[in-house]
């Protein structure tokens, strides 16, 4: 059976500037479908004018080019291209995963600046609430959105600042369907240009597979820049530190019984002990696709969460990392036991939107909290 591909004409991301032709790997009864979709990332603040490929690999064997253009010419070509491809993957064998060994050739994935672009001129937003002299940051979230790079940037500085960071373990939306596991987890280093390479805490993203019941899936990283966006920041920050990335499901509905799952995984590297050592970054937007009024008001129901932090309060988050959200809630802020150590509070140090830092999109704004748990 050969299924064709299909094109959306609505982006994941405000304001379409920059538009890419990926394929999407959804496992359905047993097999593979393969399905072209256009998505849009806001990234720079203006239209890319390179056209960048990625291998993108299945299985160990490479099966098509991702091209990522400023614009998607000749469909039919594309159309062409891409029901070959699906005629060739139906007639191959499709099986469910089983969970192999983990691979230990580590890829090295591009960032931003290994590719040359620099972080967008934008407006100059103030600081909501600096981050106490004495506190302690055990968690946070921030944008990953290059837009939004300016404040990427402050929000690294101020933890700098306020302490050491031996490892991040950093929860980030699996943004184009690349995922082939429930959690995608992977090997690998980040090219974050003059800042070198940054490195996965290998032994403990062993330990976390081995903990959730999942192989690599490297797929899921080439292109998300949900982590490929904040590697320079650290790599600049906190020179030396590695990381720990699992990519999500991080949109609506939640299923709580695989939060959970995550959020038990990650319980042993987050006791008091352990935090002194280890922070924990949840890569998330906040409101999405909406006018200034809806983003208003779906800010409010965020700033509730961040407001008075609590396991309970976490779903007022309107967010594209919602699991990401439960973890962080239920590892730091439950009443009692070794992760609580009190009621924790929250220094936003920035809340501001794609329409304030650039003056475009206001009819489709994306909104974004920079915070610290402490």
């Amino acid at each position: 059976m050969v299924i064709f591909p299909f094109f959306l004409d609505q982006g994941q991301y405000a304001n379409p500037l920059s538009r890419a032709l990926f394929v999407n790997k959804q496992h359905h009864g047993g097999c593979v479908i393969f399905v072209a979709k256009r998505i849009t990332e806001f990234s720079t603040g203006k239209l890319a004018e390179r056209n960048c490929k990625e291998e993108i690999s299945f299985r160990g064997g490479r099966f098509c080019l991702a091209k990522e253009t400023p614009h998607l010419a000749n469909k039919k070509n594309i159309f062409s291209f891409f029901a070959a491809l699906l005629i060739f993957a139906s007639t191959s064998s499709c099986s469910r995963h089983t969970l192999a060994p983990a691979v230990t050739d580590a890829p090295t994935f591009p960032t931003w600046i290994s590719q040359g672009l620099t972080e967008p001129s934008v407006a100059t937003v103030n600081e909501c609430q600096a981050l106490p002299k004495d506190a302690f940051p055990l968690a946070g979230t921030v944008s990953h959105h290059l837009l939004a790079g300016r404040y990427i940037d402050g929000w690294f500085k101020a933890l700098a600042k306020a302490r050491k960071v031996k490892t991040f373990f950093i929860i980030s939306p699996s943004h184009y369907g690349l995922s082939t596991q429930e959690w995608s987890l992977c090997e690998c280093n980040w090219d974050a240009g003059e800042y070198g390479l940054v490195h996965t805490d290998a032994k403990t993203e062993r330990e976390l597979c081995k903990s959730l019941g999942v192989e690599y899936d490297k797929n899921a990283f080439r292109i998300e820049h949900g982590f490929s966006t904040l590697m320079p920041y650290i790599a600049k920050y906190f020179p030396g530190a590695k990381v720990c990335a699992m990519a999500v499901e991080g949109e609506p509905p939640l299923r709580q019984a695989q939060a959970q799952k995550l959020t038990d995984a990650l319980l042993p590297y987050f006791t008091r002990e352990k935090c002194r050592e280890n922070f924990l970054i949840i890569s998330s937007d906040f409101s999405h696709h909406g006018n200034a009024e809806e983003t208003k008001k779906k800010d409010g129901y965020s700033s509730k969460f961040f407001e008075s932090p609590s396991a309970k309060d976490w779903f007022f988050c309107v967010c594209d990392n919602r699991q990401g959200m439960y973890a962080m809630a239920n590892i730091f802020c439950k009443e009692a036991g070794e992760n609580s150590g009190g009621q924790k509070k929250c220094s936003v140090l920035y809340h501001t939107n794609s329409f304030e830092l650039s003056g475009e999109g206001g009819d489709d704004i994306t909104s974004y909290f920079f915070t610290f748990l402490y």
